[in-house]
């Protein structure tokens, strides 16, 4: 009697060790089946509408979610958040265009460092200011130029290597800012240079992002190994890196990513608040904005 009781016994922690065991497994499948999905996890992305523009240059949205397409020889396409054309304009900088940004939806700010010149168009697409840089009150050679509050004009002179801001009431210079003090590089590849949230952001292809007071200060520097124009929105820097959209927030510097749709390679991108907008040479892809993202 005594021996079938213990048999019992052991079978019976025999049987509540299995079921840890069991139950540690299932844990440890379950965490190493959840944990990828944080990093750069697959989603199901909603396309919306595409639009096939050869030789499709610079992409932007405005806060009416407006797509704003330029192409290499400078005309300007305007769609509205259903993909339909409702605008088009040959703008007077008939050449590949260097910056376009229409987020602030009352006007639209395009330049091209070939040309030297930069505009300003209205929501409606009809020029307001058409200058060069001269004009401005900027004599050097300026390889990217932003609209600032105020307005006011950003660029980056390549002849001093100074970040400006100009007031463009008056074409005089309100702050200047010597770079290669910040930055230890005779080289540099400036591909981004934005406002927004009255700071100023500067991306160097491949190495990060340089954030600056709207006085021209340097607050400090996001590495980022971009080599396409990232999106400011927000908290939030966006950008296309090996397939895939990273989003880091510059405030805590905690970066997360998902991958992009595999049926193209994307190397433009722009953000509204419902939409994602992908694109390269060929077209534009329009999708649903991941939740969350």
């Amino acid at each position: 009697m005594e021996n079938l009781m213990g048999r019992a016994f052991n079978l019976s922690n025999t049987m509540a060790m299995l079921s840890r065991l069991i139950e540690t497994i299932l844990t440890w499948l379950l965490a190493f089946t959840i944990v990828p999905l944080t990093f750069g996890q697959q989603k199901d992305f909603v396309k919306l509408w595409d639009a096939k523009i050869l030789g499709m240059d610079k992409i932007s949205t405005d806060g009416k979610e407006n797509v704003f397409i330029t192409d290499k020889q400078g005309y300007l396409y305007q769609y509205n958040a259903k993909g339909e054309s409702i605008n088009q304009l040959a703008t007077s900088l008939s050449a590949p265009l260097t910056h376009l940004d229409a987020f602030k939806t009352v006007n639209i700010f395009l330049f091209s460092s070939p040309l030297q010149r930069f505009e300003i168009l209205d929501r409606f697409l009809n020029p307001i200011i058409s200058k060069s840089i001269a004009e401005a009150g900027v004599f050097g050679w300026i390889s990217q130029a932003s609209l600032g509050n105020n307005n006011s004009l950003w660029v980056y002179d390549e002849s001093d290597l100074n970040l400006k801001k100009v007031n463009l009431n008056n074409n005089e210079l309100q702050q200047a800012q010597a770079i290669n003090t910040i930055i230890q590089d005779d080289e540099l590849e400036i591909i981004l240079l934005i406002e927004r949230y009255n700071l100023l952001f500067l991306q160097v292809a491949g190495e990060g992002i340089y954030i600056f007071d709207n006085q021209a200060n340097f607050i400090e520097k996001i590495s980022l190994s971009a080599n396409n124009s990232a999106i400011i929105d927000g908290d939030f820097i966006y950008a296309i890196i090996n397939d895939q959209l990273v989003k880091t927030n510059y405030l805590t510097k905690v970066s997360k990513s998902i991958a992009l749709p595999t049926a193209k390679t994307y190397n433009r991108l722009a953000l509204s608040n419902q939409q994602l907008i992908l694109a390269n040479e060929k077209g534009v892809s329009v999708f649903e904005r991941p939740k969350n993202f």
